[in-house]
């Protein structure tokens, strides 16, 4: 089974619009735990925003390979972490500008990134190397470079989920013919990369797996397309607001 190739099988019943429609109810519930604390709901809330982060990962894959032009959307991912920053700031470090935690649309776009060179290596490795034994021996060195290079961005910049995330990203990318190994060193990484909890996020194989290929209706259009990366930041700005009601400002520091 190949998870990036549209097929037909009636169980593959979730298109690309249900997809991202899960991810931002997941993320939006743990987002509200997290910036409202929400007492004894605290953990379930956290847990269940797990599932959200492996969708997103596994929609920029499809993005990148769907894209008619990567360095528009690796922009459209660079403009959104640049406007998330405020909002990003003072719903987690409860003070902006901090540098200590970068928003998750900077892991994407390192990611995306990432998944461009990988892509690309076996195709330079070919130019710069006429002997097959050679052109695997550097491809696999491309790949290796690469890879650590993407995930040692984003540790030095301190972005959501760090290194860690970029390297979910490239599991989605080396590993989309195989289901079973995926899901297999995903929960490995989700657990020891992280933690228990993090491994919850295993669970966001489920509508993975039942993704059958194709967008599905995008509501509004390219209105609907950019208000999906405009929510990021919109609904961080609400929880914060709603904070301030709740807590007072004191709790923010702005400058």
């Amino acid at each position: 089974m190949e998870l990036m190739n549209e097929n037909h099988q009636t169980w593959k019943c979730i298109n690309g619009f249900a997809l991202k429609l899960i991810a931002v109810v997941t993320m939006t519930i743990d987002h509200t735990a997290a910036v409202l604390q929400c007492g004894e709901w605290y953990l379930p809330m956290r847990a269940i925003g797990r599932i959200a982060f492996p969708i997103y990962c596994f929609l920029l894959v499809q993005g990148y390979f769907h894209t008619r032009n990567v360095k528009q959307y690796g922009i459209r991912l660079l403009i959104a972490a640049l406007v998330s920053d405020l909002p990003f700031d003072l719903a987690i470090a409860w003070q902006w500008p901090s540098w200590d935690y970068q928003n998750v649309m900077l892991t994407l776009a390192i990611g995306l990134g990432t998944v461009y060179l990988a892509d690309h290596s076996r195709a330079w490795a070919e130019r710069l190397c006429q002997d097959k034994t050679g052109q695997t021996l550097l491809w696999t060195g491309m790949l290796l470079v690469f890879s650590g290079m993407g995930i040692g961005l984003a540790d030095f910049f301190h972005t959501d989920y760090g290194g860690g995330g970029i390297l979910i990203i490239l599991l989605f990318y080396y590993c989309r013919k195989q289901p079973v190994l995926l899901t297999a060193l995903l929960f490995g990484v989700m657990y020891f990369y992280f933690s228990w909890l993090e491994a919850i996020g295993i669970v966001a194989v489920v509508p993975i797996l039942l993704y059958n290929g194709k967008r599905g209706p995008m509501p509004g259009g390219k209105v609907g397309q950019y208000f999906l990366y405009a929510y990021y930041p919109l609904h961080l700005g609400v929880l914060v607001l709603i904070s301030i009601v709740m807590f007072g400002p004191g709790r923010y520091i702005i400058g």
